[in-house]
């Protein structure tokens, strides 16, 4: 498969001269094209920042990340929104839908930015809320739906310009568990028929298990990557499980 992220040796300081802190050391990554990866690690780890660097929310203070050819610690702040707009999707924990917009608008969002004609954008997102089981609602507000069907309308805003990459940030976090393992199948699902690329950061073994690549940081560093293989989700579950408790349960 083709290499799509290539995280090299990226490094994330916070503060002053004098009172520096090391978010990120030294990192080291790939995905390519079509992967499902999950990045765990315990709160303050530097998941999310490794997250926010990747989506050029934040910036790093060293090191390298290549989105296909492009390098994104090089591209200028008034190139930025254009960039995430073509190349980027994004989950939130919060869902961070316009609340005034009805579910199906909220999804139509980014191709109507893109300037798509309108017919085309009513044909992509009806087969995109058809997909996420959520045609019934197209009409409702979001504070009219349930925290599952909030997210799975903000998945399918994610998904729906075909970016080259979907970042995921906790999406289950607040959702109940029987929310939370209709969105993951739907996202694996995607992964899986579409080929979509998905980095998920979570803290959550269960949410984890549906990717097909773990990655495990702790202090910034990045100590272990487990692979799925041909192993089903229950058993990549299980082994995620023991590497956990090998770093001492965090």
């Amino acid at each position: 498969m083709k290499m799509l992220l290539n995280v090299v040796e990226i490094e994330k300081y916070y503060g002053t001269r004098n009172n520096l802190k090391k978010a990120l050391d030294r990192v080291s990554f790939s995905v390519n094209s079509g992967d499902f990866v999950s990045i765990m690690g315990a709160s303050g780890s530097g998941k999310t920042t490794l997250l926010n660097c990747i989506s050029t929310i934040d910036s790093v203070s060293s090191g390298h990340i290549y989105l296909g050819e492009q390098d994104l610690t090089t591209i200028s702040s008034a190139k930025m929104a254009a960039f995430r707009r073509e190349n980027l999707g994004f989950i939130f924990q919060d869902f961070n839908l316009l609340e005034p917009l009805t579910i199906e608008e909220n999804i139509s969002l980014p191709l109507s930015i893109k300037g798509i004609q309108g017919k085309e954008i009513e044909k992509i997102v009806k087969r995109l809320m058809q997909r996420l089981n959520i045609s019934d609602i197209a009409g409702k507000l979001p504070a009219h739906v349930s925290g599952g069907q909030k997210q799975r309308c903000a998945c399918a805003r994610a998904f729906v310009n075909n970016p080259k990459l979907i970042l995921a940030d906790e999406p289950t976090g607040a959702l109940d568990s029987a929310s939370a393992k209709q969105l993951l199948s739907m996202l694996a699902e995607l992964n899986e028929q579409d080929r979509s690329t998905i980095l998920m950061v979570t803290h959550d073994p269960f949410s984890a298990s549906f990717g097909n690549r773990v990655l495990f940081i702790k202090d910034g560093n990045l100590k272990k990557e487990i692979d799925k293989g041909q192993h089903n989700r229950n058993d990549f579950y299980q082994t995620i499980l023991s590497e956990i408790s090998a770093f001492g349960g965090e």
